[in-house]
């Protein structure tokens, strides 16, 4: 199954990302990064896109995720972004595209900004208006501030920003 079929299905079938969908699909060219899996619907955007655009999807999480197994433009790994040195040194690549939408704290968030932001020319994060996960959007202003990039915010589905430039 293409991940387009999978992307089409999450678009007519609510989730809390959902609003985005299309966002990460138009983003999403060339080598990627995406921190944070569980069923796959921002991966299917992803991967749309990649199908689209070209490029390759590397993924990470602490859970088991291959909603995407076999797939030729996908790597997944089952490791803890924040916690695992390996998996920073492994994933020491240049991205067109950083999503984040892992370890919803403040230093969880900034600790994956802060470790593969620099290496992304456009980074999204999820949930910035999730009102259960004030840190993200603090996190963002943070990262943000600290290193002069821009930040545009976009509603519904508990908030993406966006930040351009590296």
């Amino acid at each position: 199954m293409s991940a387009k079929t999978k992307y089409d299905y999450h678009l007519s079938h609510w989730s809390d990302i959902q609003d985005h969908l299309p966002r990460l699909r138009a983003a999403a060219r060339g080598n990627c990064l995406e921190i944070g899996v569980r069923s796959g619907c921002s991966t299917s955007a992803l991967l749309a896109g990649i199908e689209e655009h070209g490029g390759h999807l590397y993924s990470v999480d602490i859970n088991d995720c291959q909603v995407f197994r076999g797939h030729p433009d996908w790597t997944f790994y089952c490791a803890d972004s924040i916690k695992d040195e390996a998996i920073k040194k492994l994933l020491a690549n240049d991205y067109e595209v950083l999503f984040i939408d892992g370890d919803h704290t403040f230093e969880g968030a900034m600790s994956d900004l802060e470790s593969f932001g620099p290496r992304a020319k456009r980074i999204f994060i999820h949930d910035v208006d999730a009102p259960d996960y004030p840190g993200v959007k603090l996190a963002v202003e943070t990262f943000a501030k600290k290193t002069g990039r821009k930040v545009t915010y976009w509603p519904g589905s508990f908030g993406m920003a966006e930040i351009a430039g590296r």
